[in-house]
C-alpha cells in the first residue's frame, strides 16, 4: 500500500473515531430505585394537554448537559415524551427509540396517550448547581381511549443526571405497547437504553422493548447516573423514605450512591451523610463502589422538631475530583408530633441529644435536654466498638446541658480522623448519634 494512501487511511479513521459520538453505554449507567410520587405542578403545556399534541420550545432554566451535548430547551408530547434541543415537529405515537430520525428523546412513558382530561406540567426547582428540570403527565388515559388514569414524570438534574418516576393509577391500561428510556444522536443500535420493566429491571442498548403493558408500581425511579472522565468521581443520586417522620422516633432513609468515575473506590474510604437543614443527621462508610457501580445504604434519623425539614444525601471522598454531583437534590418531610397509641406504656423519650459541629476538626459540643434533672452520661465509640472516653455530668436542673469532648480518649490522646458513635444515657433512655472528626 503506498505510504500516502495509508496516511490518508488512517487520518480517515482518526476522524471517524473523533467525530463519531461514544455509545449511550458509555455515557450513562442505570440505577433502579424508589422514592415518593409528589405532584410538583408549575406551568400547564396546553399545546401538549391535547390528543396528538406537542409542545412549543420551553426553557429548561440550566444547561442540561446529555450525552456530549448541552441543552436549554425542550419540547414536551402528549405522548409521553421529552425532546431535547426541540428538533421534531410532530408528537409521533410510533414509539421507536432504536429510530434514527426521532431523537433525542427521553420517554417516561412513550405510547399513544391522551392527557386531554388531565394535564401536562413543567417547572425548574432548585439553586446552582443543582436545579432540576421537572415535567409532569397527570391523569393521562394510555391508551387514548381507555378507561384509566396514569401518572409519571421526567427529572432533568443540572449534573445531567435523569430520572424517570412513576405515580399512582386508576384503571388498566387499553390495549398498551409502550417504550420507556432514551435515546442519543445519531440514533440506532447502541446509541438507545431501552427498559425492560420487572423485578429487576433491565435496561438494553441493542435490544428494544416496545409492547410494555406492564403497569409500573407507584414510587418507581428508574435514574440514570451520567458517567464522567474523571478517575475518581462518587454521586449522591437519591435520597427517599417517609415523608411525614414522628418526632423523637428513629426513621430510616435510603440513600443511593453512584461511582461515576474510571476508577475503582475502595471499601469504608467514603462516607455518606444524610443532612436535616444542612445538619448532619446520620452518616454511614460506603462499600467498594467499581467504575459505574452504584450502591443503597440505611441511614437514621430522629427529628427533635416538627415542621418542615430538608433531607440531602452527600457524599465525601478524599481523592473524589468532581465536586458538583456530591450531594442529592432535597427530599422534603414534614415531622408530626410525637404521638402514643392507647397500648403503649413508655411514653416520649425524656432527652434529645444534638451535636455541633459536626463534622469537627479540635473539639465538639453535645447539647442534651432534659426532662428530669438526673446524671447525664455520654459515651464514645469507635467504629470497632471500643469504648474511647466517656463524659458524665451531675445535672442539677432540666433542660439543656451541654458537654464538650476535646477529641481525645481516656488517655488524654488525641484520637484520629474517622467516625465516632456518642451514645447518651439518662433516666434509663438511651440515644445515640454519629459525630465525625476531620483534622
Amino acid at each position: 500500500m503506498p505510504k500516502e494512501l495509508k496516511f490518508f487511511l488512517m487520518a480517515l479513521l482518526l476522524c471517524a473515531t473523533v467525530i463519531l459520538p461514544a455509545q449511550i453505554t458509555n455515557k450513562y449507567t442505570f440505577v433502579p430505585c424508589s422514592t415518593v410520587w409528589e405532584i410538583v405542578g408549575g406551568n400547564y403545556v396546553t399545546e401538549a394537554q391535547t390528543d396528538e399534541g406537542i409542545s412549543a420550545l420551553l426553557p429548561i432554566g440550566f444547561t442540561f448537559p446529555y450525552c456530549g451535548t448541552n441543552y436549554t430547551q425542550v419540547k414536551l408530547s402528549s405522548n409521553g415524551w421529552v425532546n431535547l434541543g426541540g428538533n421534531l415537529t410532530t408528537p409521533y405515537y410510533g414509539n421507536d427509540l432504536a429510530t434514527l430520525n426521532i431523537r433525542p428523546l427521553i420517554t417516561a412513558l412513550w405510547d399513544d396517550l391522551d392527557p386531554t382530561y388531565g394535564a401536562v406540567m413543567y417547572n425548574t426547582l432548585g439553586n446552582a448547581p443543582h436545579r432540576i428540570f421537572v415535567a409532569s403527565w397527570l391523569a393521562v388515559k394510555w391508551n387514548y381511549n381507555g378507561t384509566n388514569e396514569f401518572n409519571f414524570a421526567v427529572r432533568l438534574h443540572e449534573t445531567g443526571q435523569v430520572d424517570l418516576i412513576y405515580g399512582p393509577h386508576t384503571g388498566t391500561p387499553y390495549n398498551p405497547s409502550a417504550s420507556i428510556g432514551m435515546n442519543m444522536v445519531p440514533g440506532g443500535p447502541t446509541y438507545y437504553y431501552s427498559i425492560l420493566p420487572g423485578d429487576p429491571p433491565m435496561a438494553f442498548s441493542s435490544n428494544q422493548y416496545q409492547n410494555i403493558g406492564t403497569v409500573i408500581p407507584a414510587g418507581t425511579l428508574y435514574l440514570f447516573m451520567p458517567k464522567t472522565i474523571f478517575s475518581a468521581d462518587l454521586a449522591a443520586l437519591n435520597v427517599t423514605g417517609s415523608k411525614t417522620p414522628m418526632q423523637s422516633v428513629n426513621s430510616d432513609y435510603l440513600v443511593t450512591v453512584g461511582n461515576a468515575g474510571t476508577t475503582n473506590v475502595p471499601p469504608l474510604r467514603a462516607t455518606v451523610y444524610l443532612l436535616a437543614n444542612e445538619e448532619i443527621a446520620d452518616s454511614v462508610l460506603v462499600p467498594q463502589l467499581g467504575p459505574s457501580s452504584y450502591v443503597s445504604v440505611t441511614l437514621h434519623w430522629t427529628p427533635q422538631t416538627v415542621g418542615l425539614k430538608e433531607l440531602k444525601a452527600k457524599v465525601q471522598y478524599f481523592a473524589d475530583t468532581d465536586s458538583l454531583n456530591d450531594v442529592s437534590y432535597p427530599f422534603t418531610v414534614e415531622v408530626q408530633p410525637y404521638v402514643g397509641n392507647e397500648d403503649e406504656t413508655a411514653s416520649a423519650p425524656e432527652a434529645h441529644l444534638s451535636v455541633s459541629p459536626n463534622p469537627f476538626s479540635s473539639s465538639v459540643t453535645f447539647n442534651c435536654t432534659l426532662k428530669k434533672p438526673d446524671p447525664v452520661k455520654l459515651e464514645i465509640y469507635n467504629l470497632l466498638g471500643q469504648k474511647v472516653t466517656v463524659l458524665t455530668k451531675e445535672a442539677k436542673s432540666s433542660g439543656v446541658q451541654s458537654l464538650t469532648w476535646n477529641g481525645k480518649d481516656a488517655k488524654g490522646k488525641d484520637v484520629p480522623n474517622g467516625i465516632y458513635f456518642c451514645r447518651l444515657q439518662n433516666d434509663g433512655h438511651s440515644i445515640t448519634k454519629r459525630v465525625v472528626r476531620l483534622k
